[in-house]
């Protein structure tokens, strides 16, 4: 059973964190059809949109930039996914929107933060099996659902990939 910890959890750590930043923006990302009602409470503040989206734009770049990491880069690609939506949760929350959408967006990104430390630790502790369940967590959020509600639609977009 050891023998399998090494190779299958790797394997699949791999895939996991190589979409971990792509999920935490992707839209649709874990919500099925059901809708979660957050559109409603306000209108949108396109102060917010533009400042927002060109945040989300910085950071998809930065992410995309990554790549994919190799068995031995997981840990790094992890704490630089880590800081680079710490970084981005910091400055669509320094914008205030006051909309439910807008504020349901600002506290997926800020528990996306929390799980990517937890993510990150499981990884420095080779818990390929927490990184896994965590990622999970990740999509159960629905971030990328969250943007489109709060009419951001490059926060919306997967990192690196380009729209025909």
């Amino acid at each position: 059973m050891k023998g399998m910890r090494t190779t299958r959890p790797h394997r699949l750590i791999l895939l996991t964190t190589a979409a971990v930043a792509a999920m935490v923006l992707v839209s649709g990302c874990g919500g099925g059809g059901s809708s979660s009602g957050s559109s409603s409470g306000g209108e949108v503040s396109s102060s917010f949109v533009t400042g927002a989206d060109k945040a989300c734009g910085n950071a998809n770049e930065q992410i995309a930039a990554l790549g994919t990491p190799q068995q031995d880069e997981v840990l790094g690609y992890l704490e630089k996914t880590e800081v680079l939506i710490e970084e981005l949760h910091e400055e669509v929350q320094a914008l205030v929107g006051s909309g439910t959408a807008e504020t349901e967006y600002v506290e997926a990104l800020g528990k996306s933060v929390i799980v990517l430390n937890h993510m990150s630790n499981a990884a420095r502790n080779e818990n390929f099996d927490a990184v896994r369940e965590l990622s999970d967590q990740l999509i159960e959020y629905r971030v990328g659902e969250l943007a489109e509600a709060a009419e951001l639609t490059v926060c919306a977009e997967v990192p690196g990939v380009e729209e025909s």
